[in-house]
């Protein structure tokens, strides 16, 4: 009635869609970049395990003293934890082309740029599919957090407010939401996968 759950629902959803985008770009980036540059990828390995290691929670508070207690804050939390299941799938999936396809783009006299348009980015697309769907959900889980811990605004922050008043029936409609959220973006995900990249 008084409007708390849309609004909450708007700025949640706004914040989760942003950080997903960014870490698209990081993850998938970056992992091209390892499974293309061998040095890159010996350097970064060590760095990519012990990132995917580290429990996302303990996170929370080194984005507060980076970023303040604001939507800056939320959004980095949710793209550094979306980012590592993007990274390590296209990362997987561009070694499983280099060991199946490597010497297409060379037979076809290609160069390294339209290797990875041709050959490598279209054979790594289920592999990111993958990776974009356990972002998705470790995202949705960010979101709740980063709303509860930053701030307490959003999804995550009427939760709590909800559940320390024992507001049940409000309680129940605000996780309700937020399961709704995420399944909608699984869908809208699925959409987009069958439509752009329908192999």
């Amino acid at each position: 009635v008084h409007g708390s759950l849309p609004s909450a629902f708007v700025r949640s959803l706004l914040e989760m869609v942003v950080g997903l985008l960014i870490a698209a770009i990081v993850g998938v980036g970056v992992g091209l970049l390892m499974g293309r540059v061998r040095l890159v990828e010996r350097a970064l390995e060590p760095l990519v395990a012990f990132g995917n290691a580290t429990p996302s929670i303990a996170l929370l508070p080194v984005m507060e003293v980076w970023f303040g207690f604001g939507e800056t804050a939320r959004v980095a939390f949710i793209m550094v934890i979306a980012t590592w299941p993007l990274l390590v799938n296209t990362h997987a999936g561009v070694r499983a082309v280099r060991g199946r396809l490597a010497d297409v783009g060379v037979t076809f006299g290609m160069s390294s740029w339209q290797q990875i348009r041709y050959v490598y980015l279209p054979g790594t697309m289920p592999f990111i599919f993958v990776g974009a769907r356990i972002a998705l959900a470790v995202g949705a889980v960010g979101m709740i957090l980063g709303g509860q811990e930053i701030g307490q605004v959003g999804l995550g922050g009427i939760v709590t407010r909800f559940g320390a008043f024992s507001q049940t029936a409000d309680l129940v409609a605000a996780i309700g939401v937020t399961t709704l959220l995420a399944l909608f973006l699984f869908w809208a995900l699925r959409q987009l996968q069958g439509r752009a990249f329908p192999w």
